[in-house]
């Protein structure tokens, strides 16, 4: 699942490759941008946010982090976690997360490009992903389009989105 909500992209943060001690950071970063930044998508009801959050585990994360054809990353700005992204070899985003002290600032526009990046390294032909109400205007920036309509997310909107890469 991915919420993500970005427009500029100053040069002020680095990204790196995520390692299984980034685990309880990211999540904590990944469950505040959730509650706090994806309103439009669980409504603020307590069961949909139950239900949203329940995989969102510092295990979890270790083994997001760590499992065989999957990259993780992370952005930082003066040594803090700002941003949380990850991308499975054949071009799947799993997540693409932005600290809500960081909206705006182009943080998950450089993860993405980076797992794209990742992506076409590792002989991806297309990324994928499934994306929110709140981020889907972002990800059509990006050149991302619908793949199909999949149903309720926690009760709200999801949509399989792709990106083909041009050969």
């Amino acid at each position: 699942d991915v919420c993500s909500s970005d427009l500029a992209m100053p040069e002020d943060f680095t990204i790196r490759p995520a390692v299984e001690a980034d685990a309880a950071a990211a999540c904590e970063l990944v469950r505040d941008c959730i509650i706090l930044l994806c309103k439009a998508d669980h409504f603020g009801d307590a069961l949909t946010l139950e239900g949203w959050l329940a995989n969102k585990t510092v295990k979890n994360f270790a083994w997001w982090f760590t499992a065989p054809g999957s990259n993780g990353f992370i952005a930082e700005r003066n040594g803090e976690m700002i941003g949380v992204g990850a991308v499975r070899d054949d071009g799947e985003v799993t997540l693409n997360y932005v600290s809500p002290s960081a909206r705006f600032q182009g943080v998950s526009k450089a993860l993405l490009a980076r797992m794209e990046g990742t992506a076409k390294g590792k002989l991806a032909d297309r990324m994928s992903l499934t994306t929110t109400e709140t981020a889907r205007r972002f990800y059509h920036d990006r050149g991302y389009r619908e793949e199909d309509e999949e149903g309720d997310l926690f009760d709200g909107e999801q949509s399989a989105m792709i990106k083909p890469f041009e050969t």
